[in-house]
């Protein structure tokens, strides 16, 4: 990948957008283009990170672990995505892992170059700050599903959210694109593998969901909708 197509992949970022040619030059230059195999980390928790991150290819898992190995995922990134803006603010270790789950190219950019070019031109903060308040209403969206809805209905959120990111309707119902596993969706939705494996039992039995070729198949879309009910 030559540094005209790293400029152009910088110059569509949300967090540079507005900034004049040269910044946009400066952050090329410094850029490299590294591949990431499965189950690498860009960042993890409790140590600090030097360097900010897009996603060229792939996906990585934001998530949350314990002491005890126990992972909560907050949210998969896709190709675009750009990670890492905490360590802009200061050098202390993160409180949450970016781990690769499906083989990536990620753009990496020195962190102490993000912050020279931020120092030229402030509009980059500001454009950080309209980012983060993104990032930051998904994340309240999602703890309000934690804490108010039961497991049923978060998984079938989760599935729906992944439905209309990642899902292709053909004749029937929507297939997702992605591998998912319900060992997965026990992280994503903060519960057992044993209790979504029920869930999914019973869906299957249902008609609301099938695997086809190890892809979930979403085959009553407004069945599953209606599993997000805020009861058991």
């Amino acid at each position: 990948m030559a540094e005209e197509e790293f400029y152009s992949i910088i110059a569509a970022s949300p967090w540079f957008e507005g900034l004049p040619a040269a910044a946009i030059d400066k952050l090329a230059a410094a850029a490299i283009l590294k591949g990431y195999p499965v189950n690498s980390f860009l960042y993890s928790q409790g140590k600090p990170t030097t360097e900010i991150y897009c996603l060229v290819s792939g996906r990585s898992r934001i998530s949350i672990s314990s002491a005890h190995g126990h992972e909560f995922a907050l949210v998969d990134r896709d190709p675009g995505t750009w990670l890492g803006e905490p360590g802009l603010v200061d050098d202390k270790a993160r409180v949450l892992d970016a781990r690769i789950i499906e083989p990536s190219q990620v753009l990496v950019i020195p962190r102490e170059v993000v912050l020279e070019v931020g120092e030229e031109y402030p509009l980059l903060y500001r454009n950080l700050f309209r980012y983060h308040q993104g990032i930051l209403r998904d994340f309240h969206e999602l703890m309000g599903g934690i804490l108010f809805y039961p497991l049923r209905a978060r998984v079938a959120g989760r599935l729906l959210t992944l439905a209309s990111e990642h899902g292709r309707e053909i004749d029937g119902g929507v297939l997702l694109d992605v591998k998912v596993s319900q060992s997965d969706f026990a992280r994503l939705a903060l519960g057992s593998r044993q209790r979504v494996n029920k869930i999914f039992r019973d869906w299957s039995s249902r008609g609301l969901v099938e695997m086809r070729d190890d892809h979930l198949f979403i085959t009553d879309l407004s069945g599953l909708e209606g599993e997000t009910e805020p009861f058991e």
